[in-house]
């Protein structure tokens, strides 16, 4: 989606809230360089002419100026430098974590739009580009466009023809519509091929086991460079676009700088400037060659700079669930599908599901895969929806609400597959209430058959790899349950909790579920027929 320039800015603007004091420093910092920059120029016209007795005047207090002029310059530009710095470091993680926030706790519909290789991309390369542009290209652009005046005026009052053709050789074909739309798409075919990259190296690198067990690593590494090189390809025409467009402009700026110079010298030589007059010119004609060039940097970040505004407004602009109210009841007594049907695109997975599922009743839900298990999971989780129908919460109260997204606190729920994250089982279980004691935890393990990790040379405290490296699928199944357990609320969701446990295992671990949640909903999503047969009622998705 292409968005306009003034809704970009004002995207990223707002993102800045918080640094606009240090942008705005920043600014009066490379203003007041440009003050002492020609300042330093007009003191050095007049310590040459005093020095040529052309004008009269105390030379040592106008070379002390000249010398003041040029520390003030260097003493500005380095606490401007180093402000800019800072508040670029801070602002590229304060845009990057909130990115990421909105990745995190976005609907699940929209979530799955864009490959997480793609999304790295987007949050590292791109997060750079809009801050470099809002905290400092941008910031750079207004400051050189003022010394550009500043110093074309200065050259004016010096001689208005110098003035002109300096002005009249600028490359001012920078603002054809062609060269920005050419930019633009180069720019845009790049972030693209990047982003595709990104993909295939995270898939290749989360992979990495299943790749050589199947020994596809030949066909795999084949994909990635084919990337690659058409990733090249496009940089490479990038770059001789703005090779071919940067000498053309180098060219006329020089040219511009030889016919000013040139002019100069005759005007020198026919005793209509003075020399100091001279040296003012040539400085000023630096000066002004100077500013052309930074603007012409300018254009291409502008470029990358909205390519990059495009690519994170997509991916940040996007419907959120909602948090703010997040409810955490006690004493739910069931939950009820009432006439409730769910569909992709047209298709219904679930039609018209009444079942009521009640504390105390162990629920199994079975299937074959595709006829809905998993859609019922999202359902019960509020990540999607019923198309039609509703889904009640009823308290021993007599108290009735439709389930909504405030609700997520009052499930334990276990995944399917791989559900730990690196770091330590203390860590793991810990993120679900920093206040859980140890001997909270050591209960939720021995419940879920998980005690196992007292016998770990570092028990709570072994540290897992990604993936659960170091641990079997069984150890990290029974250690997600206890996870669950110690979220301590009164529905309790699981997805295939056994598939990775022996039969005496998966036997005990249900005997202690069915003691510890007696007062609970609890629903199992189960391929395993012993399983349902434990449940006191089972739901099948046909």
């Amino acid at each position: 989606m292409n968005y306009s320039i003034k809704r970009q800015i004002n995207w990223a603007w707002n993102f800045a809230k918080g640094f606009h004091a240090q942008i705005f420093v920043y600014f009066l910092l490379e203003l007041s360089s440009i003050v002492f920059s020609l300042l330093f120029v007009y003191y050095s016209k007049k310590s040459v002419d005093i020095a040529l007795n052309v004008i009269p005047g105390d030379l040592r207090l106008h070379i002390f100026l000249v010398v003041g002029s040029v520390f003030a310059g260097i003493v500005a530009k380095l606490i401007a430098t180093y402000i800019n710095q800072k508040t670029q470091l801070k602002f590229t993680l304060r845009i990057q974590n909130q990115i990421v926030a909105k990745q995190l706790n976005a609907v699940w519909q929209v979530l799955k739009q864009w490959f997480t290789g793609d999304v790295m991309v987007r949050i590292t390369n791109d997060c750079n580009e809009v801050v470099q542009m809002i905290s400092h290209a941008g910031v750079n652009f207004i400051v050189t466009t003022l010394k550009l005046i500043a110093t074309f005026i200065f050259l004016w009052v010096i001689d208005p023809m110098l003035a002109i053709m300096i002005i009249a050789i600028s490359p001012l074909f920078l603002f054809s519509k062609i060269y920005f739309k050419r930019l633009r798409q180069l720019n845009y075919n790049v972030k693209q091929s990047e982003s595709e990259v990104g993909n295939i190296m995270q898939e290749n690198l989360r992979n990495r086991g299943l790749i050589q067990s199947l020994s596809i690593f030949a066909a795999r590494h084949f994909i990635m460079e084919s990337a690659q090189q058409n990733s090249l390809g496009l940089k490479l025409k990038q770059l001789n676009f703005n090779l071919l467009t940067q000498t053309m402009m180098k060219v006329a700026i020089n040219v511009g700088y030889l016919t000013a110079f040139i002019w100069g010298i005759y005007r020198l030589h026919q005793n209509e400037i003075t020399f100091g007059t001279m040296t003012a010119f040539l400085q000023l004609v630096g000066r002004i060659q100077s500013p052309i060039l930074s603007l012409i940097t300018f254009f291409p970040a502008f470029i990358r700079f909205r390519t990059s505004a495009d690519r994170l407004m997509e991916i940040d602009l996007i419907e959120q669930v909602e948090t703010s109210n997040n409810h955490f009841a006690k004493e739910i007594n069931s939950i009820r599908f009432e006439n409730v049907t769910f569909a992709y695109e047209h298709q219904d997975v679930i039609h018209k599901l009444n079942v009521d599922m009640k504390a105390g009743e162990p629920v199994a839900i079975v299937g074959a895969s595709g006829k809905g298990k998993t859609t019922l999971i999202r359902l019960l989780l509020n990540l999607i929806k019923p198309v039609k129908g509703r889904i009640i919460l009823e308290h021993k109260t007599g108290d009735v609400k439709d389930l909504n997204s405030s609700h997520k606190l009052n499930f334990s729920y276990v995944p399917q597959g791989n559900t730990l994250f690196s770091g330590s089982i203390y860590d793991n279980l810990r993120i679900i209430n920093k206040s859980i004691t140890e001997e909270q935890m050591i209960n939720a393990l021995n419940h879920a058959c998980a005690d196992f990790v007292f016998q770990l040379p570092e028990g709570l405290h072994t540290k897992i790899g990604e993936q659960s490296y170091g641990l079997s699928e069984g150890q990290a199944q029974r250690i997600a349950i206890a996870r669950a357990i110690l979220r301590d609320c009164d529905i309790w969701l699981f997805d295939e909790a056994t598939s990775a446990l022996d039969e005496e295992t998966s036997n005990r671990l249900l005997d202690n579920l069915m003691k510890y949640a007696k007062e609970k909903i609890m629903i199992f999503v189960t391929h395993d027929e012993k399983v349902a047969l434990r449940c006191k009622k089972v739901i099948q998705m046909n």
